[in-house]
Parts: C-alpha cells; structure tokens; sequence
C-alpha cells in the first residue's frame, strides 16, 4: 500500500491546497512498529538464543560476547515507503547497550553493536550460550538471554516532534514547514488515519528517538542533531566554513534536516532496563544495497 499516496488523496478532499500538502508530506515517515501484542502473523522474535548460520561464531567484542536482542523476517514485514528491507532473509540484531554508552567515540561504540543479515535459504542453527561473566551488566535484573516471544507488525505514521511542538517554535521556520496555513488539520488528519499505538517493543523506519533534550530553540537532541553538530565543527576548524553566531542554529537545524534525509533509523528499541534507547542508524543507499556492516549504533541514557 502506498501510504503517501492515501494522505495526500484524503487531505485534497478536505480541500487544502496542493503545494501545501506536499510540503506537509516531506515530513511524513511511515515506521514499522512491532510488539508482542498478538495482531495478525508474527514477523519476528526477541530474545531467546539465535539461529546464527552454520559455522558462525556469536558475535562478540573484546569485552565479551555481545547480547542478542531479536530477530527480524523480513518477508513478513509490510513495506514502508523510505525503508528498501531486503524481500526476505532474516535480520539479527546484537547489543551491549552498557558498554556501547559508555563507549568514548561514535566509531568505538561499533565494537559493541552488531547488525547480521542472513539471506533466505541459508543453513541455520539455533546457537549455544557462550561463555560469559555472570555480571554482564550492571543492572542485575537482566540476564543475558532474555525473555523470548513473538512479534507483531504494525504501519504508524510518524512525523518529527519538534513539527508540532509550539512551544519551541521561533520566527524563520518555513525551512521546517511551520508556517503551512493548514499544519494543524494535517497533523490532525494523519492521526485520523492512522491512530498511533504507542505500544512497540522495535521500531523500524520513521524518526530517531530523542532524549528529551532540545539542542537548537526547535530541534531535540537525535543522532542526526549530534552528527550535524560534529560535522559543522569540523568544517569550521578545516577553515571551510564561518556561521556568525545568529545563524548557528538555523545552520544546524538545516544540516540535520540533510542528515535525516540520508539516513533512517533501521532499528530502535529499549534494551529492557527502561533508561536507555538503543538505535541503529543507516544510509538509504546502504540499506538498499544490503550494506549493514554500514550501521551505527547510536545508544543513549535517557535519565
């Protein structure tokens, strides 16, 4: 189903001007939330043990081995426009999200996050406990292998939360569409047609959970946010860039809106102690060329 395409055909019938409601829709993302709130056939599973292939090692870091979140079918998974899934295959997803937070680098943290695609047809096995300290983490109600059940499949559509946050808005926002005569009854029909289940255990397309924190007057703080903020530095320091001061955040909001067009947000989910959220970021291109030794893990403590 194109959902794009029923936003766009319900808001003409309301009679709001065209160049508006493609404007209001370079802001609409459609996301994959799943749960184990049983709703039509399962498209994957958390926890329990992996079926890893045949002669795979569970993957591991120089700390030790790396705990398995969930697996993922992706030919159970409905189609999102923005998020080009490979047709089938499963997807496995690992993570230590205590030793990923406290990683000193983006590029650091990779050594404890891990993203395995194993193509349909491959010879699996379902892998063995490994070997591992018994205080892998420091919040002692977890355990290494966690509670296993089903997922279930649900399409949300999801747009920015700083898009209808009026109390963050300041003058100059046409880059954010703010300024649309009609922004409100849009946000209103998007969550008519799609009322918003806010029960996920992963979530796959759509926008970057935030930690709360805003970084500009209008933007909250993303893997986005901080890859801009590092980005603008950097073309400072190398003499490629001068932002005068009254510019900055307008500078740095432009620059994550570029980010968040490139990437999208494969994976997100609670790692299960309720404090941090865990995120695996990827480029568009990458993910369509099946490239997930590309995606960052961006892991983050929200108290």
């Amino acid at each position: 189903m194109n959902y794009h395409q029923q936003f766009h055909r319900a808001a003409i019938e309301r009679g709001i001007p065209e160049d508006e409601v493609g404007k209001f829709a370079e802001f609409l993302r459609f996301a994959i939330w799943t749960s184990g709130c049983p709703n039509g056939v399962p498209v994957g599973r958390r926890g329990g043990l992996p079926r890893l292939p045949v002669g795979m090692e569970w993957p591991s870091s120089e700390n030790g081995p790396l705990p398995f979140i969930a697996s993922l079918d992706c030919a159970a998974l409905p189609r999102v426009d923005g998020l080009a899934l490979p047709a089938d295959g499963s997807l496995l997803l690992f993570l230590h999200h205590e030793w990923a937070d406290e990683s000193c680098s983006i590029a650091k943290e990779q050594e404890f996050a891990r993203i395995v695609y194993v193509p349909a047809g491959t010879d699996t096995a379902t892998a063995e406990e490994p070997d591992h300290d018994e205080d892998m983490f420091c919040d002692v109600r977890l355990d290494f292998v966690g509670r296993e059940y089903d997922l279930f499949a649900t399409v949300n559509a999801e747009l920015p939360r700083w898009f209808d946050d009026e109390a963050s808005r300041s003058d100059g926002q046409e880059h954010l569409a703010r300024n649309l005569a009609h922004r409100k009854e849009l946000c209103a029909l998007v969550g008519e047609l799609w009322p918003e289940d806010n029960i996920a255990d992963i979530y796959l397309g759509g926008y970057s959970v935030d930690t709360c924190g805003l970084v500009t007057e209008n933007m909250y703080d993303t893997p986005e946010t901080g890859m801009a903020e590092d980005i603008l530095e950097a073309r400072e320091k190398a003499g490629e860039l001068v932002v005068p001061p009254d510019e900055r955040q307008l500078r740095l909001e432009e620059e994550a809106l570029r980010l968040m067009r490139e990437w999208v947000p494969l994976a997100q989910f609670d790692p299960g102690d309720e404090v941090y959220i865990a995120r695996f970021l990827i480029r568009h291109d990458d993910l369509a060329a099946g490239r997930f030794d590309k995606a960052l893990s961006f892991t983050a403590f929200t108290e």
